[in-house]
């Protein structure tokens, strides 16, 4: 009977660490199954927005929100843009000097004004004032020097460097 007692043991041992190794795993599959009930509940409350929306709802509309944004900020950087071109032709430099063309008047009655753009083009405008007559003259000016062809007075000089400077 030692050899049938031995026997019974043995099967005795395996079955018991077979139905240990059950309830161990049982037990593991318990635990899993309550981590995965905890991972979906905090996932659902993740997903669904303080409105009750879903988080795909709000990000879809967050992204329609950017697209329509991003549209605005195109238009806006043309209108910019465009704005820029106008504002590199309008004026930006002027000066205006008074002088006494004729010694013999002295009251300062002539006088050349400097009307500049941002690139420094434009025009210098003298109008020479005597007794009997007044003449106007108009200058061209390329990038602050007088086009070519036309030579500028050191009233007009003056006048365009005090503009230059403003």
């Amino acid at each position: 009977m030692s050899g049938l007692s031995a026997a019974f043991t043995t099967d005795f041992l395996i079955s018991f660490a077979l139905i240990a190794t059950i309830l161990i795993m049982l037990g593991l599959i318990v635990n899993l199954y309550s981590e995965l009930s905890n991972l979906k509940t905090r996932y659902r409350r993740m997903m669904t927005g303080a409105e009750g929306d879903s988080i795909e709802h709000m990000l879809s509309k967050h992204s329609s929100e950017v697209t329509v944004v991003a549209n605005e900020q195109m238009k806006m950087d043309h209108k910019i843009s465009k704005l820029e071109d106008m504002a590199s032709g309008s004026l930006a430099h002027a000066a205006v000097i008074h002088f006494d063309a004729f010694e013999k008047t002295g009251q300062n009655l002539s006088w050349c004004v400097a009307l500049l753009d941002r690139n420094k083009n434009g025009v210098v405008i003298s109008t020479i004032c005597g007794q009997e007559s007044e003449r106007s003259y108009a200058k061209p000016i390329e990038d602050g020097r007088a086009s070519s062809g036309y030579k500028l007075t050191r009233e007009e000089e003056q006048a365009l460097s005090q503009a230059i400077r403003n």
